[in-house]
């Protein structure tokens, strides 16, 4: 085992380029890459265990769908309906636009969707330095998911679709509450523009098919390569504060992994001393974008870790930005959130250059650069110190 205290981005880089490769849920890539993933973890010499775990695709494949043809008829019926019966259709988007609202926030009472429809099983690689949990030491939990998956649209234009959609049918919802209020109705022209730009945004989500050809190298075998080499450090020196390594499955199927992990294992972290570093989509760019709150209203799953941060970045020098996770993306940070720790996902400070190619056979590993792996590294590790 290399005993080097000094994170090295060339090492993270070789880990990325081992797993870069298509490794969907229940496909001959993903068993590779378990195996591998519990191989090195196993040569630095911490304590690896593997669970098993169940989920179904019906909350990130079906009801998503399912939501997005209810909505249609809904939409169309502003323009259609709305000056003549504005009460009624008035209520239909009101209901609408609240459950579009509710489902861009994680619903602890709707975590029993992932039991509905057939079941597929994937499995999380725990991993731990020894040291036991306690409260009057901090606790870190490093997260990354080893999974990839390509589909139709780029993570990019799906998320603008779900932002248009969902501004869409606000705008139409907006119009026909002035109508109920003040008699007073648009021009048709408006009203059928927001309508039809919302239905071309729903329609087009339907569409986006999963398949298995992305190799994945930015999204995200580059947080498991970091994480990797985070924990060659920690081993390297003799950490004494309790770290667990958590390498997630099926998070391209609505964060399974994570969640499945924090069922059951939540009551055996203090929210109070455990901090949560998830590492999801990371060198490219400079600096470090820290993912700090999501949904609409927005959620905010940290306080003092997003300081830890800024603190260390200021220190090093490096460009440490708060950010908001944009609507139609999810993150294994936000089950885990939702149970009232603190919980940050660290990705790449810029990626313009990748937007497009996340989720798509263009997605490899010699898109990353290793200064931008080099800056996430020494963050971490500095932060590490600061806990």
């Amino acid at each position: 085992m290399h005993t080097s205290h000094t994170y090295d981005a060339a090492r993270a880089y070789k880990h990325i380029t081992q797993l870069a490769f298509p490794r969907l849920v229940g496909s001959t890539g993903e068993a590779n890459a378990q195996a591998y993933i519990v191989q090195r973890l196993t040569s630095l010499g911490l304590e690896v265990s593997q669970e098993t775990f169940s989920f179904t695709k019906f909350p990130a494949e079906v009801l998503p769908r399912i939501l997005c043809g209810l909505f249609v008829p809904v939409v169309l019926s502003v323009p259609w309906l709305g000056e003549q019966f504005p009460i009624l259709v008035c209520l239909a988007c009101l209901f609408s636009l609240s459950i579009a609202l509710l489902f861009t926030q994680w619903q602890e009472q709707f975590e029993g969707l992932y039991d509905v429809g057939r079941r597929h099983y994937s499995e999380n690689i725990i991993a731990t330095n020894g040291i036991e949990h306690n409260s009057n030491t901090p606790n870190l939990l490093f997260v990354a998911h080893y999974d990839s998956k390509s589909q139709v649209l780029p993570i990019a234009v799906r998320a603008v679709a779900y932002g248009i959609a969902i501004v869409g049918l606000t705008g139409l919802t907006i119009v026909t509450v002035i109508k109920v209020i003040t008699y007073v109705w648009l021009p048709d022209y408006i009203v059928w523009g927001i309508a039809g730009l919302t239905i071309f945004c729903l329609l087009l989500l339907q569409i986006n098919l999963t398949q298995n050809c992305s190799p994945g190298g930015f999204d995200n075998a580059s947080g498991v390569g970091v994480m990797l080499e985070m924990a060659r450090v920690v081993m390297a020196r003799d950490e004494k504060k309790s770290i667990t390594f958590l390498a997630a499955g099926a998070e391209e199927y609505g964060m399974c992994g994570a969640l499945r992990y924090i069922q059951k294992h939540a009551n055996e972290y203090d929210c109070n001393s455990t901090y949560v570093i998830n590492l999801d989509g990371l060198g490219t760019g400079n600096g470090v974008n820290v993912v700090t709150s999501y949904g609409v209203p927005p959620v905010r799953t940290t306080h003092r870790l997003a300081e830890m941060f800024r603190t260390s970045g200021k220190s090093l020098g490096i460009k440490v930005s708060e950010r908001y996770l944009p609507l139609g993306v999810g993150l294994d940070s936000i089950p885990i959130a939702s149970r009232g720790f603190e919980v940050v996902t660290l990705t790449a400070g810029d990626m313009s250059n990748v937007a497009l190619k996340i989720h798509s056979n263009q997605d490899r590993s010699d898109l990353l650069d290793a200064e931008s792996l080099q800056q996430v590294g020494v963050l971490l590790v500095d932060v590490l110190e600061r806990t």
